[in-house]
């Protein structure tokens, strides 16, 4: 498990299949998806959406000179849409909404 999250933590701004993780913990890709979701309660992939979604949200506070786009292509998104719904899902708000919330406290 340590190496999955090692691995995940180096690269978790490039685009990380389940084949990739899986290889690194030298299971199937069934047999891995089994175990961490048994080990965290959550799938690889909303683990690494969280990771993902965290790191954005430091940017977005930290990088006012970075584009939204921008962010969510340094933290490992392929497309702005997908970043704005796991944003949304996981902080209950946009990530424009959520840089404003936080610049207006």
């Amino acid at each position: 498990m340590r190496d999955v999250l090692e691995f995940t933590m180096d690269y978790f701004d490039r685009r990380i299949t389940l084949d990739d993780v899986s290889g690194v913990a030298n299971m199937t890709k069934n047999a891995f998806c089994k175990y961490f979701k048994r080990r965290t309660n959550k799938t690889y992939i909303q683990f690494l959406n969280e990771l993902r979604i965290e790191h954005a949200s430091k940017f977005l506070l930290t990088n006012d000179d970075l584009t939204i786009e921008e962010i969510a292509e340094r933290c490992g998104f392929g497309n702005i849409s997908n970043f704005n719904r796991q944003f949304k899902c996981i902080k209950k708000k946009t990530p424009s909404a959520f840089k404003k919330s936080v610049s207006n406290d």
